[in-house]
């Protein structure tokens, strides 16, 4: 595994409940599997389940760029700028949390802040059919 990411005491502290592979390699793990998501299954991914892992990983990212010094967060923010413009194009807005309104509130998720949880494709909206309205 490549160490282009910092991986300190702090990141590995705030990783402690995660699994095995992410506490042991941290954004060297998340941004990778972010982008390996993004380029291969944005856009076709029907099952809700893998959807939400997938999501959850992105928001780890970001619990861990409020912690990193600003040069180091600029850098891996310019980063992620791709993926996720990638991640936008292959999907769309709807008006609910990908994990329900009361996950939304136990969590306190916000739609600018935790943006990539109030996106799906159309193939996860049409297996989800009912769960999810488009946001217009």
């Amino acid at each position: 595994m490549t160490t282009e990411f910092p991986h300190t005491e702090e990141i590995k502290a705030i990783l402690k409940d995660k699994a095995d592979f992410v506490r042991q390699d941290g954004l060297n793990y998340l941004i990778p599997k972010w982008k390996r998501f993004t380029d291969n299954y944005a856009d076709n991914e029907e099952l809700i389940y893998e959807w939400l892992n997938e999501m959850d990983a992105r928001k780890i990212i970001d619990e861990i760029l409020v912690i990193l010094p600003n040069t180091e967060s600029a850098k891996i923010t310019e980063v992620l700028k791709a993926i996720d413009t990638k991640f936008i194009e292959k999907t769309f807005e709807i008006n609910e949390c990908v994990w329900s309104d009361k996950v939304e509130k136990e969590n306190k998720y916000d739609r600018q802040k935790n943006w990539y949880y109030y996106r799906v494709n159309q193939n996860l909206f049409e297996s989800e059919v009912g769960q999810f309205t488009k946001r217009q």
